[in-house]
């Protein structure tokens, strides 16, 4: 009897404790909540630099920020270029300062995707990934699609390819990179049958010299050489 009585307090006692938490909205699963909200939220550069420490900071953020400052000092000399006159500017300085820069960017973009890796709160991931993975992923995206442009339009086709494949290395997604390697693998196959039929010529055995054309001059002699080996076909195309 004893022990039937002493069931039901403790039954009474938890139906009690229920009904109290009800009644004041539950705070623990409120605060349970307000943290889960806290952590899909991307933490600030500030708030990173106070809860990573400034040590734990300057370890795992310094490097980025360091290559981004490579990238934009690699532009200097192109800004000072492109005060020139436009027929003094010097193409091969812009192109060099850009391929830098975009090189540098695209380092910076890696080694914020991998800092994600060292910190454990997802609001310090989703800070790194916005504050400095996204924006010198677009930052290299963009130099080297342009990059890409020039070396297309001016024939270097293999040169190309090797801007467009960076672009993917870390833009995976990438719709105008995947885009112009399908269209470069398509121009390749067409030049591969042009010189057969043209007997290792393109345009059909014209003693002039095709862009397409091992010999065609030194500039653009490795365009399509080493395709096979440069391309590759990993999910690119």
């Amino acid at each position: 009897m004893d022990r039937t009585i002493h069931c039901l307090l403790i039954v009474a006692a938890v139906l009690m404790l229920a009904s109290l938490a009800v009644a004041a909205d539950v705070p623990w699963k409120k605060d349970n909540a307000d943290d889960a909200q806290q952590d899909t939220t991307p933490a600030t550069v500030a708030q990173l630099k106070t809860e990573l420490t400034e040590a734990r900071f300057d370890r795992i953020i310094g490097p980025i920020e360091a290559k981004a400052a490579l990238a934009e000092k690699a532009m200097e000399p192109y800004e000072k270029e492109m005060k020139q006159p436009p027929d003094k500017r010097r193409q091969d300085v812009l192109v060099a300062c850009k391929d830098r820069s975009a090189q540098m960017y695209m380092a910076a973009a890696l080694a914020a995707k991998r800092a994600q890796g060292l910190v454990q709160k997802k609001s310090h991931q989703l800070g790194i990934r916005k504050h400095y993975e996204e924006p010198y992923t677009k930052k290299a995206a963009d130099m080297l699609l342009e990059l890409a442009g020039y070396a297309r339009s001016d024939r270097k086709m293999m040169q190309s390819v090797g801007y467009y494949k960076n672009v993917l290395a870390i833009d995976p997604d990438n719709h105008q990179a995947r885009t112009a390697l399908k269209d470069l693998q398509e121009q390749y196959r067409q030049a591969m049958q042009d010189r057969k039929k043209g007997g290792g010529s393109a345009g059909g055995g014209n003693s002039d010299k095709n862009p397409w054309d091992w010999d065609y001059d030194s500039d653009h002699n490795r365009d399509w050489g080493n395709w096979r080996e440069y391309s590759g076909t990993k999910g690119l195309w």
